[in-house]
């Protein structure tokens, strides 16, 4: 469900943003294209978890029992490199926002063919982005408004 609602509109508005019209036209880059839009767009940025012991993350010391909030772009790198079929991250890096261990979340690969499929579908087309609007109502990022036009 967050795929379908907060991810895959803003893949498709940074594809289109981005000109990577090109790499989601090619079956061969596909695929490595939309795990690269999904680990920049991050269909639920946020990770709440809690600890299972006492240790230290990042530098801080975390009792057992606390309360966490992972921000699963900046653990995938998301604000350090920009999407790139062609350069994708390394898988464990990217599969990051969907979780990990025990918490990864079942539906991480039926996302990416989702998202391939749309990219598949859009791709002849090579969108513009034309008008958007934020949702600063909803709970996850999305568009509360988003058009887009066929260029070609």
């Amino acid at each position: 469900m967050n795929t379908t609602v907060a991810a895959l509109p803003r893949a498709v508005a940074w594809c289109a943003d981005a000109g990577l019209w090109d790499q989601a036209a090619d079956e061969a880059l596909r695929p490595a294209l939309a795990d690269e839009l999904l680990r920049v767009t991050a269909a639920s940025p946020l990770l709440p978890r809690v600890a299972a012991a006492d240790g230290t993350l990042g530098g801080c010391p975390v009792r057992g029992g606390d309360r966490l909030l992972l921000v699963a772009r900046h653990a995938a790198g998301a604000h350090r490199r920009d999407p790139d079929a062609r350069r994708p991250a390394e898988p464990a890096l990217s599969r990051l926002v969907f979780g990990a261990g025990g918490h990864a979340c079942p539906g991480a690969r039926l996302a990416s063919v989702q998202l391939a499929d749309v990219l598949a579908a859009l791709a002849p087309y090579r969108p513009v982005v034309t008008r958007a609007r934020v949702d600063r109502g909803a709970a996850l990022p999305g568009w509360r408004t988003l058009c887009v036009r066929a260029a070609s």
